[in-house]
């Protein structure tokens, strides 16, 4: 069941587009905002945005043998886990991307391109991962309570204000939830891209945590698709037609890692899990 759950995320995940219609339907931000605006200690304000939600879907998520309660627990997981992902357009954004670097011109200034696409890639590749490898991860490990956990999560975390005192919490929470998906997806990166290269930096970094995930798989990314040509470009023209040719690779890269994770619930499936 979870691996049919999985593949239809995907499937939803890769093939829709606009507004995430379970988003729409489940407005629970405006629930989070609600807690968040009120004069309520910080913990307890998590517990009963974040803490709360997970223990009833734990509760109405319990796999059982019956194939009548199956289906209803494949219901269950399928209006989690669309909920919880977020509908990330990634050719959409890289062809804007794209469109960008193509109209440029030696007029302009060659250190502030680079600044922008180097802004541009942090940004794209770690808001791929997080919209929806963690929460295909902690629903095969956990079941749908997985899933609402970091989405839920994450939201809150977006809802604080930069000085709320909740907010290091949060973010090493959300760091440590990224943590082994991020790493299995660096290994992805390698087994899908520049192997040699790839796997060599995994080894490297994989027990690194101080540094952040959406570094490491920066790194990672750019590595395996051999980016680091671009770095000799002296114009702007040359380097636009370079960067340009890096995220196609990187489209094709994402694309791959994704449907990987396909093969991680297949195997889930075959052990049993």
């Amino acid at each position: 069941m979870k691996f049919l759950a999985v593949l239809i995320t995907i499937f939803f995940y890769r093939n829709w587009f606009g507004e995430n219609p379970v988003q729409e339907l489940v407005s629970f931000r405006r629930y989070q905002e609600w807690f968040v605006t009120r004069n309520l200690a910080t913990n307890l304000r998590y517990i009963l945005c974040v803490g709360t939600p997970t223990l009833i879907v734990l509760l109405l998520g319990v796999e059982f043998e019956d194939w009548f309660f199956g289906i209803i627990w494949l219901l269950l997981s399928l209006f989690v886990l669309t909920y919880a992902v977020e509908i990330y357009d990634s050719d959409l954004v890289l062809d804007e991307q794209i469109t960008w670097l193509r109209a440029l011109t030696d007029e302009d200034v060659l250190a502030d391109v680079v600044q922008r696409h180097e802004d541009f890639l942090a940004t794209t590749i770690y808001e791929l991962f997080q919209s929806i490898v963690p929460v295909l991860f902690w629903f095969l490990v956990v079941g749908p309570a997985g899933a609402v956990f970091y989405a839920l999560s994450v939201r809150y975390l977006d809802s604080l204000d930069l000085d709320d005192p909740e907010v290091d919490l949060l973010e090493q929470v959300i760091h440590w939830t990224d943590w082994i998906p991020a790493s299995i997806t660096g290994l992805l990166f390698a087994l899908v891209g520049n192997f040699g290269r790839g796997f060599e930096y995994w080894l490297e970094t994989f027990l690194d945590t101080e540094e952040s995930n959406a570094v490491h798989l920066q790194n990672l990314a750019l590595i395996v698709v051999d980016d680091d040509r671009n770095a000799e470009e002296d114009n702007v023209v040359g380097f636009a037609q370079s960067a340009e040719q890096q995220l196609n690779k990187l489209r094709t890269l994402f694309e791959r890692t994704v449907y990987g994770w396909v093969g991680i619930a297949a195997l889930v499936a075959i052990i049993g899990w």
